[in-house]
């Protein structure tokens, strides 16, 4: 199937699945999932087209943005460290890190004057457009391919005054396995480095790698930002390796406090 398929041939392409399952009884009744298949394929490639154009990007861009909003909006949130962060980011940019699974809800929740390294690819595009109305600049980039570059274009970032987001053991995991992005670019700018996370009461989990969570609707919240993490330099791989796992465990040990105070809440 070409990438470049538009919304007519989608729909065409749906409605013939459609007709052949029903006229070929015999294939049907021997794969009772066929006409499921069939209309899944051609909904997803739909989307597809949809993620592809200005206009169709721009509405799921909107409803996503809606779908975040609501979901920070209807939950009683208490914020810890969130006024000494903004206090901090006036005067000296922050880098902030958080683990991919609490991402969904989190561009709302961030103070505003902050930049992201987004993926160029259209579902990243899509959801860099959300994260925008809410005061996030996305810098395009990958984590994967031309890292080198990815890291650069936040150096930048921070030398023009502004906090950057980074999720470090995104996008494809291991799941609370930090990289060496953060640490690098500690030591590249000199900014320190702030710890994120959030949990509810009551939340649905994505059936993905890094298990993502979504607050169900009314309850109780908690946000909580860390105080600011200052690396010394240095150029020991050793020594780089030890700051990596110290950042590590600290982020981990702060998503449990903060699941643990949440449930003593319930």
């Amino acid at each position: 199937m070409r990438a470049d398929i538009d919304t007519k041939t989608c729909f065409l392409y749906g409605a013939k699945s459609y007709l052949t399952c029903r006229l070929e009884k015999l294939l049907f009744i021997r794969f009772p999932l066929a006409l499921d298949i069939a209309f899944f394929y051609a909904g997803e490639v739909m989307l597809k087209s949809a993620l592809r154009s200005t206009i169709g990007s721009f509405i799921i861009s909107l409803l996503l943005a809606s779908a975040m909003a609501l979901l920070v909006g209807l939950r009683r949130w208490r914020k810890q460290g969130h006024k000494a962060l903004k206090t901090r980011m006036k005067a000296q940019p922050q880098i902030i890190i958080f683990w991919h699974e609490h991402l969904f809800v989190m561009s709302p929740l961030l103070p505003r004057g902050c930049s992201a390294l987004q993926s160029p690819h259209p579902d990243g595009r899509v959801l860099a457009g959300a994260s925008r109305l809410f005061g996030l600049r996305p810098i395009w980039g990958s984590s994967n391919r031309k890292a080198v570059s990815g890291l650069r274009q936040l150096v930048g970032e921070i030398k023009s005054g502004r906090s950057v987001v980074i999720t470090p053991d995104g996008p494809r995991g291991p799941r609370r396995a930090l990289s060496m992005g953060p640490v690098s670019l500690s030591q590249l700018t000199g900014a320190p480095i702030t710890l994120a996370t959030w949990s509810g009461s009551r939340l649905w989990r994505a059936p993905s790698w890094d298990k993502m969570r979504f607050p169900k609707p009314l309850g109780r919240a908690n946000l909580i930002y860390s105080d600011a993490i200052m690396l010394e330099k240095t150029k020991d791989k050793n020594a780089l390796e030890a700051q990596r796992q110290m950042l590590e465990d600290k982020l981990n040990a702060l998503v449990e406090a903060c699941d643990n105070a949440q449930s003593g809440q319930k």
